[in-house]
């Protein structure tokens, strides 16, 4: 703004410096003059140093009582006006208001020096989330979180040295903010094989809030900020501190710490998440499935394995059909959908009984009967479209920085199919079976 009138009234004083010459000019050359009125009108408009300049330069209108008296006049005025701004302005700059609008303004303007000394990039995250040097990123992702900062100043009180200024700062969700970032960085922390393996870095944080930040929009949302001052050698000083740095954020700092910023459904969702996208290989080693069966057959064994975790994979869904917390404990019945143990174990059931009650079971070696008998495990696996929905219960608990999810048992035995519950029925039946059985040609 400063800039600005002082270009202004560069810029009107040469104008009518040049008028005053060119005036002059055409007196001489007896031409068409610049009319009187436009000089005083130019002189008005503060620009009568160079109208003035103009008239002792060029000896022009000297004599005219008008202009000898009238410009000087205009002159004095102007002067005593910018005299009395000056000391108002002066006067202003020394309260607590101007103080603090001169550094929202630096804020505003996105300047980094100011933003940094309310702001510290560390103070931005979670500190148990990433560590290592601020990087270049960090700069683009406040750049992006002040773009459309505003502010209003309300209330100024003053006691003594002391003093608060109360503003009113516009600026991006920051709650809706804190949400998506924690969202993005728990989807990284819980991926079962992440691509990157390296320990997350404050250049991966601030990387993840500039691609937050820029790949969302957010609502506009109105807070209160509290500034503290205090007048040392008659100049107000702000007194920064963490309450204020939060402020000037929208609460973003207390929502990034906050460890119910996510719900406990929230948080399931992104860890069964994890587990959707696995693929045939990542979940084979995930369940450390090797003979899943034990069936002890080298030539078949793995085949079988494969085939299990194919129709696993294809099959595994979930459902979170309630999620309650209480305090820092959370209650969730999850619906697990996985492939039907015991519709393939039904079908293996009858082909081995089919088997069985031939004498070539009989007269058949022990690896031969091996073999037979995974072959046809195979084959009732190849054969099954069947899924089956479990519903389950999972408890788990807020460890003061999020909500930690564990998987019991009865998630991991739903996740496999009901595998106990199908071969228990599978055991129990053969041996009911084996004792009706009659091995015939």
């Amino acid at each position: 703004m400063e800039i600005i009138l002082i270009t202004y009234v560069i810029v009107i004083n040469l104008i009518g410096l040049i008028l005053m010459g060119a005036d002059k000019l055409r007196a001489r050359r007896k031409k068409w003059r610049i009319p009187e009125r436009t000089l005083f009108i130019v002189a008005a408009l503060f620009g009568s140093v160079g109208i003035f300049v103009g008239m002792y330069l060029f000896h022009h209108k000297t004599k005219k009582l008008k202009f000898s008296i009238g410009i000087p006049v205009i002159l004095v005025i102007q002067m005593l006006l910018v005299t009395l701004f000056y000391l108002w302005n002066k006067q202003e700059m020394e309260r607590p208001t101007q103080a603090v609008q001169q550094e929202l303004s630096l804020i505003q303007a996105l300047d980094e020096s100011t933003i940094t000394s309310f702001v510290s990039y560390e103070s931005l995250m979670n500190s148990s989330l990433a560590t290592g040097e601020i990087s270049s990123d960090a700069t683009e992702a406040v750049d992006l979180f002040f773009e459309n900062f505003t502010y209003s100043i309300h209330n100024e009180e003053i006691v003594g040295d002391e003093a608060t200024v109360t503003v009113q700062i516009s600026n991006i969700d920051a709650k809706t903010l804190a949400q998506d970032l924690c969202t993005e960085i728990l989807k990284k922390s819980v991926e079962i094989y992440p691509k990157d393996t390296e320990e997350a870095t404050t250049g991966d944080y601030y990387r993840l809030l500039r691609d937050t930040l820029s790949s969302n929009t957010y609502e506009t949302v109105v807070t209160t900020a509290i500034f503290h001052l205090r007048k040392e050698n008659k100049i107000w000083t702000i007194l920064s501190d963490s309450e204020l740095e939060d402020d000037l954020v929208g609460g973003f700092i207390s929502y990034m710490n906050d460890p119910y910023i996510l719900s406990a459904s929230e948080v399931l969702t992104i860890h069964l998440d994890a587990l959707l996208e696995l693929n045939a290989d990542e979940w084979m080693d995930y369940l450390d499935i090797e003979d899943v069966f034990a069936t002890y057959n080298t030539e078949y064994y793995s085949l079988i394995d494969e085939e299990y975790i194919r129709q696993l994979t294809d099959a595994f869904d979930y459902e979170i059909l309630r999620c309650t917390e209480d305090g820092d404990q959370a209650e969730a019945v999850v619906r697990v959908t996985s492939v039907d143990m015991t519709s393939v174990l039904t079908s293996y059931k009858k082909s081995l009984l089919q088997y069985a009650s031939t004498t070539q079971s009989i007269r058949d070696s022990s690896v031969t009967f091996s073999n037979e008998t995974s072959r046809m495990l195979l084959e009732a696996l190849q054969e099954n479209t069947d899924t089956i929905s479990t519903d389950v219960t999972l408890t788990f608990s807020n460890n003061g920085s999020t909500w930690e999810v564990y998987y019991n048992s009865d998630f991991t035995d739903a996740l496999m199919g009901n595998m106990n519950e199908a071969i228990e029925a599978f055991a129990s039946s053969n041996e009911e079976a084996a004792q009706e059985v009659t091995p015939t040609e």
